[in-house]
């Protein structure tokens, strides 16, 4: 299309729906182009970086083979990615497990950063890792960016992947006995179907042992992949997460938590925005919405005066936030439900999230949540049900709270099933 006929087709779109409607159409063009040169250049780095020949599989699997059968492991090696805030889910988690392997398995351990190019990222990572877990104050920790680094690596009992692109690290690292990949979600999805979502599935046939967040997980990672996995439920820290007493009433104006990520593709921000902005229109002053787990400006969405952004909160922050809201809005598009339900639950707040058929062992239409098809309007009705139909809701959100302190608190009792798998994963499970 030459430049008069571009300019002719702007100028028709500008008399016909205005400036706005102009404006978007640019951004559009621009956003399409930008979205998938920047996919393009990733990808090629990725591709660069993340490499492997076959016989490093080969040579890795041997590790398993020399070191079969009952093993008790005292030295773990985690491969971590470089992280920002200590407390969130997937990093917290790794955590913990780290700390209940020290303190009750008495097991030294080492934390691996891959990829952080900041010079000094490690010695910041360490004063994080003791800041969330005082035991691992005295944990080594050290950050690499090539393979060749790695042998600096002290040799464990135990290496665990956790982010995929810690598995290629974790490939050539065979100064231990048994490997492991920590699976918290299925990674293909955090990419299109292209070169980045093929690498992240070449791990899952590396041959590592899975420890896998969710029984959903454990099966992908088996029968699609051929790997031998166990898993673990996630749980809820209930002297953090609790209902506030009193118990909130059921009068207006109400408050409704919106887990907005616009960078997360699988959060589903883009439909959650829309599903507000029409709940808005509807209860108006009615409903106060509030969101958190990014930094945004609502101005950039058009959702100024609409949802009240507070960006990235700390631990107890967001404890006090959902104890405070009626309804919390939270979707995942990938094979994880999110550690945020069960908080939202044990919280007392009614939580509302897309219907996904990988997480409905959790997620029960009318039984601890509502849930909505892939529609703003769709999404809006639910949401707006949530809030008015206060006998149904306070059933709801008993059952959800109930539900969550009977089987999603004993952190001990899933890391100890785990540490027993991991000292002989070829031991069928009872």
């Amino acid at each position: 299309m030459g430049l008069i006929q571009i300019t002719n087709k702007a100028f028709q779109l500008l008399k016909k729906r205005g400036l706005r409607a102009l404006k978007q159409a640019v951004a559009n063009k621009l956003y399409h182009v930008s979205l998938w040169d920047k996919y393009s250049e990733e990808a090629l780095t990725l591709v660069s970086w993340l490499d492997f020949s076959a016989s490093e599989v080969e040579d890795s699997r041997k590790v398993h083979l020399s070191f079969s059968g009952e093993l008790k492991i005292n030295s773990i090696t985690w491969f971590i990615p470089d992280f920002t805030h200590p407390y969130y889910g997937g990093i917290y988690t790794i955590l913990r497990f780290a700390q209940y392997f020290k303190e009750i398995k008495g097991v030294s351990n080492q934390f691996v950063i891959v990829g952080s190019i900041s010079k000094n990222y490690a010695s910041r990572a360490a004063e994080m890792i003791a800041q969330a877990f005082p035991s691992l104050a005295d944990a080594s920790v050290q950050q690499i960016t090539s393979y060749k680094e790695l042998i600096q690596i002290k040799p464990t009992d135990a290496a665990i992947a956790s982010l995929w692109t810690t598995a290629y690290f974790l490939l050539r690292f065979n100064q231990t006995k048994r490997k492991f990949c920590f699976l918290q979600d299925y990674e293909p999805l955090f990419y299109p179907a292209g070169a980045t979502y093929s690498q992240v599935e070449a791990t899952y046939r590396f041959g590592f042992y899975g420890i896998a967040n969710t029984p959903t997980i454990k099966e992908i990672y088996e029968q699609q992949y051929g790997g031998k996995a166990n898993f673990f439920f996630p749980c809820v820290d209930i002297e953090v997460f609790s209902p506030i007493e009193p118990t909130k009433s059921n009068s207006s104006p109400y408050t409704v938590f919106f887990y907005g990520r616009p960078g997360n593709p699988r959060n589903g921000f883009e439909l959650g925005a829309i599903a507000l902005r029409k709940l808005k229109i509807r209860l108006g002053n009615q409903v106060r919405i509030l969101s958190a787990g990014a930094a945004w400006n609502p101005k950039d969405f058009e959702l100024e005066g609409v949802v009240e952004n507070l960006g990235l909160l700390n631990y107890k922050q967001t404890a006090d936030i959902y104890s405070s809201c009626d309804v919390g809005l939270v979707m995942m598009f990938t094979r994880h439900p999110s550690y945020l339900p069960f908080e939202l639950m044990a919280s007392g707040c009614l939580v509302v999230s897309n219907y996904n058929p990988a997480t409905t062992w959790f997620l029960k239409e009318g039984q601890n949540c509502l849930l909505s098809e892939s529609s703003a309007t769709c999404l809006a009705e639910v949401l707006e049900k949530a809030l008015l139909a206060h006998e149904e809701r306070d059933k709801i959100v008993a059952n959800a709270l109930k539900e969550v302190q009977m089987f999603y608190t004993d952190w001990h009792k899933q890391i100890e099933k785990i540490y027993t798998y991991m000292c002989n994963p070829l031991v069928s499970e009872v």
